[in-house]
């Protein structure tokens, strides 16, 4: 009975808080939801072809390594060097797919650290249940609650966090109309995820030896945490302040009215709209509404792309039709 309990908390504990993180971090992305296809590829991409990857190319990275130097040093090497550099590059695959193929869908800031973001929580979901499995065959039930507060709620957040600084990268690179940023911005966001994940490493593995080291990677990994939370609420301001501009002409024009106009610039009044539908019993209503406030969002930022972009004939051809 106890290994049973064991096993359901080994899968419970490493899927579950990762699918309510991503779920909260979903929530963010107010005005524009991502396509639930492409987020759910996401996840998918962190939680299987990222992690059978990285695995594969950090055994044979770790072979000349060990050959090299000591035991311990190799461990060193290969939990602070080695494994955040596979494994980010990997993760960092699926965003440059995205853009490769989905480009369009990157529209803003808060779009790069949400695909980030779910990427590196499908990879936390699946590595947390190899050391959750590690931890209950070797050592029991209560070293596996130990570990379970720890990896999934102390820093479960991490690889999210990652991930979401080269997913930031890329939207900057997308989004911005300067050279240098669009050069610079992804480098710095990979490297800056790649950093974020050596610190970490590193200090776990000394905090195992010595005390003060733990205390530097909770520091490193709620203080990356907060950074990309401060940009979270600075894309969601700008993409309101997006509405407000970018729509204000269409109710000149007269394709919008004055009321809706009002509505789709307040995500409260929108789901305020939407919840009457719904209690109401009107489902039909409730998904015309959200495809109502889903299209005008659409225009609104492919006007702001195309003030910025005007020789995108695709974004003009976008605009048109979305109108």
């Amino acid at each position: 009975m106890l290994f049973l309990a064991g096993v359901v908390l080994v899968i419970a504990g490493g899927i579950v808080p990762m699918v309510v993180y991503a779920l909260i971090l979903w929530w963010f992305d107010r005005y524009e939801k991502e396509p639930l296809p492409l987020l759910a590829a996401a996840f998918l991409w962190g939680a299987l072809p990222s992690v059978l990857f990285s695995v594969v190319a950090e055994l044979i990275l770790d072979v000349p390594i060990s050959d090299l130097v000591q035991p311990v040093v190799a461990d060193l090497i290969g939990a602070a060097v080695i494994a955040p550099l596979v494994e980010e590059v990997v993760k960092a695959g699926a965003l440059l797919l995205l853009l490769l193929f989905f480009r369009h869908e990157i529209d803003s800031l808060l779009d790069g650290i949400i695909y980030g973001g779910l990427v590196g929580f499908g990879f936390a979901a699946v590595e947390n249940i190899f050391y959750f499995a590690d931890t209950l065959s070797s050592s029991g039930l209560g070293d596996l609650g130990r570990l379970v507060i720890l990896r999934a709620f102390v820093f479960g957040l991490n690889h999210a966090m990652f991930t979401g600084m080269t997913g930031l990268g890329l939207a900057l690179m997308r989004t911005s109309s300067s050279i240098v940023v669009k050069v610079m911005a992804p480098v710095i966001g990979l490297v800056s995820g790649i950093t974020a994940h050596a610190i970490h490493n590193g200090s776990v593995m000394l905090g195992a030896e010595l005390c003060w080291p733990c205390m530097v990677a909770f520091i490193s990994d709620w203080g990356g945490v907060l950074i990309l939370f401060a940009f979270i609420i600075f894309a969601t301001v700008q993409e309101r302040r997006w509405l407000v501009t970018f729509l204000a002409d269409e109710v000149e024009l007269g394709t919008l009215s004055q009321a809706d106009y009002k509505t789709v610039c307040s995500y409260v009044e929108r789901l305020a709209f939407r919840m009457r539908a719904l209690f109401n019993g009107d489902f039909q209503r409730w998904r015309e509404l959200g495809r109502y406030y889903h299209l005008l969002t659409e225009l609104a930022f492919n006007k702001r792309r195309l003030s910025r972009f005007p020789d995108e004939a695709d974004t003009r051809a976008r605009v048109t039709r979305l109108r």
